[in-house]
């Protein structure tokens, strides 16, 4: 019997923001978290409310770095445009080595910069939080889910494609 071992292991990831690379910058970076908005529904002759899926819950982006980079804080004071971000990442199988690449693709405003607490001979860590408007997340080069204001696909496959005919953004 052949015993499966864990695969697809996050091992190393940077982060390129407002594009500049900041390879070895990073600490940690929270890629959008995919969520579901539900609300509790409850119609004529249910004895219970049903939770119905409504949409999705907005998206944001957070990392931390241990450097205090004024060029990450003049990316807060932006009031152009959103910006574009790219997190990646390097995994591997643990039982085959296989490599894998992942990718996620995001347009974004800086919302919080956070420059923590400063104690001499300690590591200290910056905050950035981000909101995200639209994002794509690739895994070896594959489209694994897009989302922006009016679009869901996971796999490429529209997730609600009658709703895009309904209100003609197809």
């Amino acid at each position: 019997m052949a015993t499966k071992l864990p695969a697809y292991i996050l091992k190393d990831c940077n982060i390129v923001a407002a594009g500049e690379n900041r390879v070895g910058q990073a600490a940690e970076i929270t890629i959008p978290v995919f969520e579901k908005t539900l609300e509790d529904m409850r119609n004529a002759g249910m004895i219970k409310p049903r939770r119905v899926s409504m949409g999705l819950e907005a998206t944001g982006l957070m990392f931390k770095e241990t450097a205090f980079d004024p060029r990450m804080l003049a990316t807060f004071a932006s009031n152009g445009p959103s910006q574009n971000f790219i997190a990646y990442g390097y995994m591997e199988d643990e039982g085959d080595g296989t490599e894998h690449a992942a990718r996620c693709e995001m347009v974004v405003d800086m919302t919080k910069h956070d420059p923590g607490g400063w104690a001499t001979a300690q590591k200290a860590e910056v905050q950035m939080d981000l909101t995200v408007h639209a994002y794509t997340l690739f895994v070896d080069d594959v489209e694994v889910i897009q989302v922006d204001d009016f679009r869901l696909l996971v796999g490429g496959v529209e997730q609600m494609p009658g709703r895009a005919s309904a209100l003609r953004i197809s």
